[in-house]
């Protein structure tokens, strides 16, 4: 296993020179103006009438004032389906022994935000990033993860807008996409888990689909009705909870 030094600085290295070109290719440092609109997922980069979309991901920010660094998938105030993505790096932290990877916040100093930026970069696909300092001397870093034709980007914005309103707010972790398991699971048990179709992290999910789960004991009495039933529902009795809730039962099923 490397040390984390070593594997920071090295993903750099090859992250600086892919960012280069892409920064290049778009000509980013001639625009003009920026903005981003959490609703819609999308960056815009604008100068006279010339404009171009990206979709993102919110990686992290960096804290000019405090001195701290934060992970996007602990910002409980984000809108942003995409920033559970970012899990994946928590994930990768933990198999690695990476603790930088897996604290949600911690003191560091500025050039945290490319660091790790660049290691988002190599574990998530994506076509480059960006940083914006806001009015409050906050850094946020992104990654772009494609471009998007002007002529399909009010057709997106009404679509993400869509995926946004069904997000619900977690005490724990804010707001996310809604899940629906039985009234059996939990993060500290191992009692099974039966999803309705298989699922990973910040997957794409239709519109008709929703993130759904129940326990061995649900399962033998759905099995043995033939399906779901009002008697076997209410030994099931399903209830809400959030996307990062769900994988973090399914982690605990898993291990």
């Amino acid at each position: 296993m490397k040390k984390y030094s070593d594997f920071a600085m090295s993903t750099c290295n090859k992250f600086k020179e892919i960012q280069e070109k892409f920064v290049e290719k778009y000509n980013l440092n001639d625009f003009t103006e920026w903005f981003y609109d959490e609703e819609t997922s999308l960056i815009t980069f604008k100068k006279g009438q010339t404009e171009l979309n990206f979709e993102y991901i919110p990686i992290g920010s960096y804290s000019n004032s405090s001195k701290t660094w934060l992970w996007a998938w602990n910002n409980k105030e984000l809108l942003h389906n995409n920033k559970l993505k970012t899990i994946l790096i928590k994930q990768f932290g933990k198999e690695n022994n990476y603790s930088r990877l897996t604290q949600a916040s911690f003191d560091a100093d500025k050039n945290i935000g490319w660091e790790l930026t660049a290691i988002a970069y190599d574990l998530i696909k994506a076509i480059g990033s960006y940083r914006i300092i806001n009015e409050d001397n906050l850094e946020i870093y992104f990654l772009l993860t494609d471009e998007i034709d002007n002529n399909f980007v009010e057709e997106l914005k009404k679509i993400n807008k869509n995926k946004t309103k069904k997000l619900i707010q977690c005490k724990k972790h804010g707001f996310s996409r809604p899940a629906f398991i039985c009234q059996h699971l939990n993060e500290n048990d191992k009692t099974g888990f039966e999803e309705a179709f298989e699922t990973e992290i910040g997957m794409h999910l239709e519109e008709d689909d929703d993130l759904s789960a129940w326990c061995n004991k649900c399962e033998e009495a759905r099995i043995k009705d033939d399906g779901w039933n009002q008697k076997n529902m209410k030994i099931a009795k399903i209830k809400l909870a959030c996307e990062q809730c769900y994988f973090k039962i399914k982690e605990t099923n898993n291990k």
